[in-house]
């Protein structure tokens, strides 16, 4: 493709909306390493006094499942940001305007960091509700006392917000196959006004 005659705008991959990545960067640099944190805590407590524990044992595993999930959330959007860059970083690192076929593998990355960020965002959710499990089960209480009551209270609460959690992750997925298929027919749709607008060219040049 002739570079002079190359516009990147219509190739440059950029997120919908624009602050996705922000967003990504925050659950997963962010606040999973502190929900693993209070769930590793969580476990400490868990074995330390599990005969104050109605279910220690599914409460363990629950945790145990939560803590992993949550790791692997953030292995996932480390990999993923590696494919995160945008024309103004080509341009910062070639120290010149970038070949057509560099921002064009831009777009081809931008794509491959939806597609990992939305694997991610999935894990990522649920560990948020399994860690809405794991103190749903913690705070069950064993047999009567003072508190029985509002542990019960508590835990159904939890397992309440737990539902409207599951729904919610649920939702992320629409926005971000959305982003990730107006990304590609942008770029497809590009592609064919480039090809077309250089076919006019030839045939009109002298």
């Amino acid at each position: 493709m002739d570079k002079a005659k190359f516009d990147p705008a219509l190739h440059v991959g950029y997120p919908k909306p624009l602050g996705l990545v922000h967003a990504a960067d925050v659950a997963l640099t962010i606040a999973a390493p502190l929900l693993t944190a209070g769930a590793l805590s969580l476990i400490g407590v868990v074995c330390a006094d599990a005969d104050k524990f109605r279910w220690p044992g599914p409460t363990l595993l629950l945790l145990v499942l939560t803590v992993l999930s949550l790791i692997t959330s953030i292995q996932l959007g480390y990999q993923a940001r590696q494919y995160l860059y945008s024309y103004q970083d080509l341009k910062d690192w070639r120290a010149e305007d970038p070949e057509p076929k560099f921002v064009e593998n831009q777009h081809t990355d931008y794509l491959t960091w939806l597609d990992k960020t939305f694997l991610a965002s999935i894990v990522y959710n649920l560990g948020t509700v399994l860690l809405l499990l794991s103190v749903a089960a913690a705070l069950t209480p064993e047999g009567t006392g003072p508190l029985a009551l509002w542990r019960w209270i508590t835990a159904g609460l939890i397992l309440a917000a737990t539902g409207g959690e599951a729904l919610w992750s649920y939702s992320v997925y629409f926005p971000l196959r959305l982003a990730r298929r107006q990304a590609l027919e942008s770029r497809n749709k590009n592609k064919k006004q480039s090809k077309e607008k250089a076919a006019v060219e030839r045939s009109t040049a002298p």
